[in-house]
């Protein structure tokens, strides 16, 4: 008599519709998410727009990637599932365009984006960052100012009387986009390989001491100032 096997129930994940909201909060993008937890950037669109779930075994990287811990995480992404987070209002955007007296198209010519692209940060932003110091220095007003006009509160890591001790990872990748740098171009600044960024951003390395002290130069820190957010020893 041949024996049925057992069928073994896998837990199918969670849903992700909550990842954008608070990876946007953290001035990351889908490529900086994707690129610290190892899956490509159409893999964290597919989990953020539902249409696949986050597998469990992703969701402790997933959790440090945006500065959570997996449980909060978990807790937010079921939340999410039956109450999606509001949307936050960009409409100050295009006010801030129009009192510039700057047409969508002459702004798109500007940052060298399309008009679709720049239309639809006025819609759904905000986007990233990077592009909203762009925008800022286009209107002619702070990046604080273009940052309240998108509904956009700037990310925790930014600031460095924030940080703890473990925060290294998350510092590095908010620094790295608030710059508007990708890994290869920091890595180029700092004299070191894409892969050696990539393992810090993942928790997978720390800086050498000459590399933390570029890094602090790079982005106007005090010297020894990365150090607070190093891990415990």
């Amino acid at each position: 008599m041949t024996s049925t096997p057992e069928v073994q129930h896998r837990t199918p994940g969670e849903r992700g519709h909550g990842i954008r909201a608070v990876r946007s909060t953290a001035g990351l993008t889908a490529t900086d998410v994707a690129a610290a937890i190892g899956v490509r950037a159409s893999t964290v669109y597919n989990w953020e727009h539902g249409r696949c779930r986050v597998p469990e075994d992703h969701l402790p990287a997933l959790a440090r990637a945006l500065g959570s811990s997996p449980e909060d995480l978990r807790t937010l992404l079921r939340g999410a599932a039956v109450r999606p987070p509001p949307r936050r209002s960009t409409e100050g955007l295009a006010l801030l365009r129009r009192r510039s007296g700057l047409s969508r198209r002459a702004v798109a010519l500007r940052l060298d984006v399309s008009i679709d692209v720049l239309g639809r940060w006025e819609r759904e932003g905000p986007p990233t960052w990077h592009a909203l110091r762009r925008l800022a220095s286009a209107y002619g007003v702070s990046v604080e100012a273009a940052a309240r006009a998108a509904g956009a509160a700037p990310p925790r890591a930014l600031d460095p009387r924030s940080w703890r001790p473990g925060d290294l990872p998350q510092v590095i990748r908010v620094l790295r986009s608030w710059a508007g740098l990708t890994q290869r171009e920091l890595a180029d600044r700092l004299g070191c390989s894409a892969e050696t960024v990539r393992g810090w951003e993942s928790a997978r390395g720390i800086p050498s001491p000459e590399l933390r002290r570029r890094l602090e130069t790079t982005y106007g820190l005090v010297p020894g100032g990365l150090l607070v957010a190093y891990p415990p020893r």
